[in-house]
């Protein structure tokens, strides 16, 4: 029998007058290709080609020669001018509960576990009012009130807050419109053909939504808040300061966003897997001379909760529609 189930197949390959396949010629998957998963690779433990460890330290030791107020938003936020001529954003602890600045923290200590460089280096610093007021540039004087009032000063004249890496060039890239959410909601499903030109893109709003389910951040589509680099190719996942309220199962938001993205990067997977409770805390919480703790027990715990909720979600459409529809990035 298995002697002519062999001799079957030697015949049809005889007769087959197809295009013979050379696996050498053969043109690359998406996948496979890097013109196409160039954007989709990640540099954990660097930003920009420098260490993480340097730009911490850079942000939280450079000398401040001028502060600028950024408008545009509902919340105080600033940037800082080094002496070097480097800046960075600054987000003071302040009277709103849309901005809580260690949730930026958090949020990049969280990109970084996941092996993504995503979310710009962040970390604490405090700055005293005479300093702060001392470096105020001229332009930005006309919020001064404004500061004084929402700001969380603490009883020693200070205010503690998160400074990050500045992008210089930042584009917002308009996934929530209804022109773009069209096209992208085709290419996360899990049966619609994915072409070259949107393959990327396409598996970085994917990470992005599986990210921000697990931080619980509600205020990614709410207009202006998907952000690129210049080239309108590479997404950042930053502005994460509304983020981690404890809830186990996420944000009704996040939850329907969770159910349009059905086409997953492989690599996010098992980096989700691999999370645990010793894992988070040695990277979030165990954050010598922070002045606060990063994350409380309630925020870690309800964390936790929505990466199995994740996990869930992910197997059951890996079951309903099979590996190769579902699991096409790398």
């Amino acid at each position: 029998m298995c002697n002519m189930m062999t001799l079957l197949l030697s015949l049809l390959q005889l007769m087959w007058t197809g295009p013979q396949s050379d696996p050498w010629t053969a043109p690359l998957a998406p996948a496979e290709d890097p013109a196409f998963t160039a954007e989709l690779q990640e540099t954990p433990g660097f930003w920009a080609g420098k260490a993480d460890e340097v730009w911490l330290r850079q942000l939280q030791r450079n000398e401040i020669v001028s502060i600028s107020f950024n408008r545009g938003g509902s919340s105080v936020s600033l940037r800082f001018t080094f002496k070097d001529g480097s800046m960075a954003a600054f987000k003071p602890d302040q009277h709103h509960e849309q901005t809580v600045p260690r949730f930026e923290i958090a949020a990049y200590r969280m990109n970084r576990l996941l092996g993504m460089s995503r979310v710009p280096p962040a970390t604490w610093r405090r700055i005293s009012k005479a300093e702060l007021f001392e470096h105020l540039d001229e332009k930005s004087r006309i919020a001064r009130n404004r500061i004084l009032e929402e700001v969380q000063w603490d009883k020693d004249g200070t205010v503690a807050g998160e400074v990050s890496v500045w992008i210089p060039v930042i584009r917002a890239m308009p996934l929530e419109t209804f022109e773009f959410r069209r096209k992208w909601v085709r290419w996360l499903a899990p049966y619609d053909y994915l072409w070259q030109e949107e393959y990327s893109l396409a598996g970085q709003i994917s990470n992005m939504i599986l990210f921000d389910f697990l931080v619980n951040n509600p205020d990614r589509f709410t207009g202006n808040n998907t952000l690129s680099d210049e080239r309108m190719k590479r997404l950042y996942y930053m502005d994460n300061t509304y983020a981690f309220y404890p809830s186990g199962d996420g944000s009704s938001s996040g939850r329907q966003y969770l159910r349009i993205a059905r086409r997953y990067s492989e690599k996010m997977i098992r980096s989700l897997q691999r999370l645990d409770i010793r894992t988070i805390r040695s990277e979030v919480v165990e954050a010598a001379g922070a002045p606060w703790p990063i994350l409380g027990d309630e925020e870690i715990e309800a964390l936790l909760q929505r990466k199995e909720y994740l996990i869930r979600e992910i197997t059951r459409n890996i079951a309903h529609f099979g590996w190769e529809k579902t699991v096409v990035f790398p």
